[in-house]
């Protein structure tokens, strides 16, 4: 009979757990050792029938829960109390950690005598994960500025964010009208929000508020509203971001900008004054020039067998002064030009014609030194030719100007594409540069080699300020007494298939 009725029982027991796989309901000996097993044990713990029977609860605990003894104390508590109920963490087989709530309840037959114990256990480790994730999100959002006020516009939520933003403690803040206490200011009529928090649930805007201090805030604020089971709105959930910093930021660089203008206007109406100075005196001065060359011409044809050897030196020497004094008033004029004329054009010139107009403008030069210009197929360029063309005669002059003794000028102009960009070189055979003159030569007024070769001193200054104004650079790179190789860039056509001049070989002049 106590077979049967053990029998039944382990039947119905069995029935009983076998729905249960989220939990784990086992029976235990005195001694703590597992008698019974069902499906929830392999999903729960990972322990089949066989390496679950007669296992000792044990098993279950961390290395450092077994040596302090858990399992008999939970036994213990059991037998003195009736049940033992703890949260800990278990070990799965794999050793995997699991956390878990747990009861142990001691089994008694009707004389009191201990028979065992009936466990149950339950995985909440993603419940524990749930709450502490909600714990931290409460927490996040008590730290952020966040209210929620009525459909009427009265705080019923104010949070310690809130208080540090603007100053009031949740005891001032809730119940007041918040537009009042912070003076706000909408970005649009506040029923057209209020319309559009019906229809969307949500809103979002940049406010202008005031602090419990009088000083002003800026803030994003994204609005959610709360409804109730009929669908009718209760309550507005506010969160506001400060933007303050950062739009006080770009009021300032606005401000810079402005400054920026303003100083960047002056400067060109400062530019163009001196530009407009320097051509009327250029130009003023030119005449005096001319008319006291034709007089001191006439001296020389008119009047030279009534002068000495000396005095007809004399003459000499101031003719070679005009001469340079008209030079110099011309290459001001130039570079006064440059400061006036566009560089930069949509339409574009090609280098191989702007080199043609400067060799053409420098004949008697080339003839008078015996120089020869070649030059590889060149590009179409986006500068206009007048600069262009100045920025090629300025370079092939300089070359003939500082050749070396009894040597015929040799200068190789070519050209390589570098992106958007081309790169010409202007090499020449000359007397060359000394390395502390290479940034020195492009400052007006710079002359290395003083009187002794004629210049004007401000021909590499407009080279620089050609390229510079149409978006390149220039440099120079020399070796004494072997020449010098001027470098600019400047920018090319837009199609780079139609920018070089078709040439079956480098032109020479």
């Amino acid at each position: 009979m106590m077979e049967n009725s053990a029998a039944d029982r382990e039947g119905l027991f069995a029935l009983l757990v076998s729905h249960l796989n989220e939990l784990v309901v086992v029976l235990l000996d005195r001694d703590g050792n597992f008698t019974t097993w069902h499906p929830g044990v392999q999903a729960q713990l990972g322990y089949s029938r066989e390496e679950f029977i007669s296992a000792n609860a044990e098993i279950l605990l961390p290395p450092r829960d077994r040596l302090a003894g858990v399992s008999q104390r939970e036994l213990r508590e059991a037998v003195e109390t009736g049940r033992a109920s703890d949260t800990r963490w278990l070990v799965r087989k794999g050793g995997q950690r699991i956390l878990a709530e747990g009861v142990t309840i001691s089994l008694r037959d009707n004389s009191g005598n201990l028979l065992g114990f009936g466990k149950v256990i339950q995985d909440v480790t993603e419940r524990k994960n749930a709450e502490d994730d909600l714990r931290v999100l409460a927490r996040a959002l008590e730290e952020s500025p966040v209210l929620i006020r009525n459909w009427e516009g009265v705080i019923e939520h104010w949070t310690s964010g809130c208080e540090r933003l603007y100053g009031w403690t949740p005891q001032e803040a809730v119940g007041q009208l918040s537009d009042v206490l912070l003076r706000t200011t909408y970005p649009a009529p506040l029923e057209q929000i209020h319309d559009q928090l019906l229809s969307t649930g949500m809103w979002q805007g940049e406010l202008q508020q005031f602090r419990r201090d009088g000083s002003p805030v800026w803030v994003a604020a994204q609005w959610v509203v709360l409804s109730d089971d009929s669908n009718e709105p209760m309550s507005i959930i506010s969160t506001h971001t400060d933007i303050t910093p950062r739009l006080e930021m770009q009021q300032e660089l606005e401000a810079v900008n402005e400054r920026l203008k303003s100083m960047a206007h002056e400067l060109e109406r400062s530019n163009e004054e001196l530009e407009e100075f320097a051509r009327i005196a250029s130009h003023d001065l030119s005449a005096p020039i001319t008319s006291t060359r034709w007089l001191v011409d006439l001296l020389a044809t008119r009047h030279s067998q009534n002068l000495t050897s000396e005095g007809q030196k004399c003459v000499k020497q101031i003719s070679q002064g005009l001469e340079r004094m008209a030079d110099l008033v011309e290459a001001v004029l130039a570079h006064a030009r440059v400061g006036k004329t566009a560089i930069g054009a949509a339409a574009s010139t090609n280098a191989g014609k702007a080199l043609a107009m400067a060799t053409a403008n420098l004949q008697r030069d080339i003839q008078t030194t015996g120089a020869t210009i070649s030059h590889d197929p060149l590009p179409d360029l986006l500068i206009q030719a007048q600069p262009l063309a100045q920025l090629f005669q300025n370079l092939l002059s300089n070359a003939m100007k500082y050749r070396r003794p009894g040597v015929q000028p040799s200068i190789k102009v070519t050209a390589s594409r570098e992106g958007a960009l081309w790169l010409f070189c202007v090499q020449d055979n000359g007397i060359g540069i000394e390395p502390e003159w290479y940034h020195r030569i492009f400052q007006p007024m710079q002359r290395r080699h003083g009187m002794d070769i004629a210049g004007s001193g401000i021909g590499l200054a407009t080279c620089k300020k050609i390229v510079t104004r149409a978006g390149g650079r220039i440099w120079v790179e020399s070796e004494i007494g072997v020449g010098s190789s001027f470098y600019f860039t400047l920018p090319g056509a837009a199609d780079p298939r139609s920018t070089v001049e078709t040439s079956a070989s480098p032109a020479t002049v």
